[in-house]
């Protein structure tokens, strides 16, 4: 490895600084030896239980007990965690939630293994496994609709209490409702980290929730308002309700609470802060409440109605509850910071977006449940579960040597834009994939995974032809998981890839790009986080003299497996505890999903293609390359394609355009391309990579037509015999064929 300065490739354009020596010791992570990996997690896990087993549930307004299990991914800690729970808790209730259902059942499956008794909850929108096709709720959506209303489902979408005989048409056969009335209230029940959020769904008191993977970011919201129709005059009365005798005195009252808002927007809109304004604590928050009280009345929704009634019902409360949620947010936000003594205010922002001036308010919810929580999540940070609430009675950090050879292009950042804008840049990906496939075909032959951002995977299967106009992304997301794409499987980050073993086999990973936030939404997290406190400001980026944000070029260390220092000018947020956000959501989403090979633990070595210059933390990297270096090149893309897909390729320009027409779509395309780089049957052979070598044989063919000339192809086979038998098989009859030896190849170069 040399140091490097700006990299040019083969068309002279700039790829980025890429990495150079570092002046500071490179960073390096204290792996736990495999072979007491088991025993480390069972003590752990083990003083975990006896924390919280002394833990009562909190109180309103008090910290969760919590205690954290930060062991590397595939280090087996869900594993562990449910056999130990079957053993302290077998006859107390206990909720279990996981990322998805796939792993809620797999985790309950787990668990019956142990001598438990688990019921999956499954969500209203849920598919039924008794009926394939239908959702567990047949009105899920609107039910749904109701409960952002505050609404009692039962009582307005399944039975009233006041009138049994007002009840839904789905209420004898509602696989929601069946799967209620058969809880266990001392069962372990195993459901979605979206139920954080959401009332127990029965009765169930329990002793102990575990979350499994991450939940932090489901417990944060932005409500982005217009600030023109924060202005507006509101109703003095909720629809549907009759005049009384406070609408005098309700008439005074919004007249003060838009004078007020006309006078927060333009504070905010000359740059100044709204906490300037002589309002009160105790004023902002009774216009808060005055916003709740102009909401419609609850609509009348009964459970014997049609689907179409409710949907209108529902279509019209939703209107008015969605205002006054928003504006009612905005009045609690300046409440708060009043109260905390600030002069200025974080979590409410004035944006100007396409749309016109926005004001925007970063939230967090208070954590719904209240008993002790075991947290099982690699990538655990004290600072932020902290700020959501969370009282950390014990904390525990694991971190396992990945049995893996990384490779990471370290001169190129693979930005959304660049992949997204780049259909030259995917296809350069798309050959190296194929490259990958056909290796792990000749090696281990257990599958190849590709992971990126959702959007840049789609953008892949686009480009193969594959057109998702009018489907649902539901659809489009199963389709692409199930689907097989230039011979690999395909996975995005975020929380497709939490947890998972459905990979664990493959032989290769290769993680194109990051997931990046935009600098907003990055901001907007930790303004709910941590916004408003009333000792510190956080520090937020404000624009060049161009307007445009940019984040900070910061030197990050590589961890190298040689110990050497090399290092890379990356974009970080110059915030220390936005940084912390931007790790999570950047740097440990890539480890995430790299991890689905489960690395610790694989029997054989794996390889890990990092396509992006950012350090991952935990994963040591083996080899730095250039982006040049790594793709490959078009006559070698071509070779490898004509292997894969046919079994051989030929060396001229019109058996080139024939045999890998991805590459060369033309055949005056193959013969610019020889003539430009003088390319001879000799280039062919070097082309190849070296694992690739002995599984490929070079060929001299006549065909048996008028006029046929003598040609050099190579093929992919286990022997000669084999390999004369592809070559008539690809291009026959021939005339001729045969072998060359080493010999002749080289007097054919």
């Amino acid at each position: 490895m040399t140091d490097k300065s700006q990299q040019r490739d083969a068309a002279g354009r700039f790829g980025g600084r890429g990495t150079y020596r570092a002046k500071s010791p490179a960073p390096v992570t204290l792996f736990m030896p495999l072979l007491s990996a088991t025993d480390q997690l069972l003590a752990k896990l083990g003083d975990a239980f006896h924390v919280l087993d002394a833990c009562a549930p909190a109180a309103k307004g008090e910290g969760v007990p919590v205690a954290v299990i930060a062991a590397s991914p595939g280090a087996g800690k869900s594993t562990v965690a449910r056999e130990l729970c079957a053993e302290r808790y077998k006859n107390d209730a206990v909720v279990y939630h996981a990322p998805t259902l796939s792993l809620i059942e797999d985790a309950a499956a787990h668990a019956a293994e142990l001598g438990t008794e688990p019921q999956v909850l499954r969500g209203r929108g849920a598919l039924d496994p008794e009926q394939p096709g239908c959702t567990m709720c047949q009105k899920a959506p609107l039910v749904s609709r109701g409960i952002a209303l505050g609404l009692s489902v039962r009582e307005t979408f399944c039975q009233s209490s006041a009138d049994p005989a007002q009840r839904c048409a789905h209420f004898d056969s509602c696989a929601y409702l069946r799967q209620q009335s058969e809880t266990v209230p001392e069962g372990h029940q195993y459901m979605a980290t979206a139920h954080l959020s959401l009332p127990n769904p029965s009765d169930t008191k329990p002793a102990l929730r575990i979350v499994d993977e991450t939940f932090w970011a489901g417990q944060l919201s932005t409500i982005s308002i217009a600030a023109a129709d924060f202005t507006l005059p509101r109703p003095s009365r909720p629809r549907g309700t009759q005049s009384c005798k406070d609408d005098s005195a309700r008439a005074t009252q919004l007249s003060d609470l838009l004078e007020a808002a006309r006078a927060v927007v333009d504070q905010m809109t000359a740059g100044k802060s709204p906490l300037a304004l002589s309002y009160t604590a105790a004023a902002y928050r009774a216009f808060a409440e005055l916003e709740v009280q102009l909401q419609t009345a609850s609509p009348d929704v009964r459970p014997d109605q049609s689907s179409a009634q409710q949907d209108a019902l529902l279509a019209s409360a939703e209107q008015n509850a969605r205002s006054a949620a928003r504006y009612s947010a905005i009045w609690t936000c300046l409440a708060d910071a009043k109260e905390k003594g600030r002069d200025t205010v974080e979590r409410l922002t004035l944006r100007q977006m396409p749309e016109g001036l926005t004001l925007r308010v970063s939230c967090k919810r208070e954590l719904q449940h209240r008993e002790p929580m075991l947290l099982l999540d690699a990538d655990a940070d004290a600072e932020i579960l902290t700020a959501l609430g969370c009282d950390i009675r014990h904390m525990s950090s694991m971190t396992l040597r990945p049995h893996a050879e990384i490779v990471q292009i370290h001169d190129r950042r693979m930005t959304h834009g660049s992949l997204m804008g780049g259909k030259e840049l995917r296809e350069d990906w798309r050959r190296a994939i194929v490259r990958e496939v056909l290796r792990d075909r000749y090696a281990q032959n257990t599958g190849v995974l590709v992971g990126a951002s959702r959007k840049v995977v789609q953008a892949f299967f686009e480009d193969a032809g594959y057109n998702f106009a009018g489907k649902s992304n539901d659809d489009v997301s199963k389709f692409m998981l199930n689907t097989r794409l230039h011979g690999a499987h395909w996975l995005w980050f975020g929380g497709r890839s939490l947890g998972s073993n459905r990979y664990e086999t493959c032989s290769t990973v290769i993680a194109i790009g990051r997931e990046e936030l935009p600098i907003f939404a990055l901001e907007d997290y930790g303004r709910a986080i941590w916004g408003d406190r009333p000792d510190a400001d956080l520090t937020f980026l404000t624009p060049g003299p161009d307007g445009i944000f940019r984040m900070v070029d910061m030197e990050v260390g590589y961890e190298m497996s040689n110990g050497e220092a090399w290092a890379v000018q990356v974009p970080c947020h110059p915030d220390a505890l936005i940084r912390r956000v931007q790790r999570q959501t950047r740097e440990f989403a890539t480890r995430q999903l790299v991890e689905r090979l489960r690395l610790a633990r694989a029997t054989t070595r794996k390889r890990v293609i990092l396509g992006c210059n950012i350090p991952i933390p935990g994963l040591p990297v083996n080899e730095l390359v250039t982006w040049e270096a790594f793709k490959p090149s078009r006559l070698t893309a071509a070779i490898i394609e004509g292997l894969t897909v046919h079994g051989g390729v030929r060396a001229s320009a019109s058996c080139l355009a024939a045999d890998a027409p991805r590459v060369f779509h033309s055949v005056d395309a193959a013969k610019a391309y020889i003539k430009r780089y003088k390319i001879r049957m000799a280039d062919c052979q070097v082309s190849i990579p070296e694992w690739l070598t002995p599984h490929i044989y070079q060929i001299e063919l006549l065909q048996a037509r008028p006029h046929a000339r003598t040609g050099q192809a190579l093929v992919a086979a286990t022997c000669e015999g084999t390999a004369m038998q592809v070559a008539e098989r690809l291009w026959g009859p021939l005339k001729q064929c045969c072998v060359l030896s080493c010999e002749a190849q080289k007097l054919c170069a």
